[in-house]
């Protein structure tokens, strides 16, 4: 089932300061392990854009991805608990990249964001409901 598109919905200048944004932040990742960095844009619905990047660790299960460092970074930026509007996502090389099931879920809590992402098609741009249909919230 498609979920609709919010009328908030971020318009194409707003997409190209997102997508310029994500590549700045992609710049800044620590890949050293998969030689894969990410770099994510998320605006929130008051305007504010936020930046993340990968961060590795040697024991892969304390790495941190983009989504989730844009997303803090919102948290902590943000006077209020930030509502989330759209997170670009990219990456170099550029493989397909959908945010993982763990960004998934912590991105979930703050709303339903359009996420723009390269797929195995091109880049998508979805509500994250239609990447995680039931997630766990509060």
């Amino acid at each position: 089932m498609a979920v609709p598109v919010p009328a908030n919905a971020p318009d194409e200048s707003t997409w190209q300061t997102l997508a310029a944004a994500a590549e700045e932040a992609c710049t800044h990742a620590h890949s050293p392990y998969s030689h894969f960095a990410v770099g994510a844009a998320l605006l929130t619905r008051d305007g504010k854009v936020f930046l993340g990047c990968n961060v590795e660790n040697v024991s892969y299960g304390l790495t941190i991805c983009a989504e989730r460092n844009a997303l803090f970074s919102a948290v902590t930026g943000s006077d209020q608990r930030p509502e989330l509007s759209a997170i670009y996502i990219t990456s170099i090389p550029r493989l397909a990249a959908p945010p993982c099931g763990a960004c998934r879920q912590v991105l979930a809590e703050f709303g339903n964001p359009l996420v723009s992402f390269l797929g195995q098609e091109g880049r998508q741009t979805v509500p994250l409901s239609e990447l995680l249909p039931i997630p766990f919230v509060p």
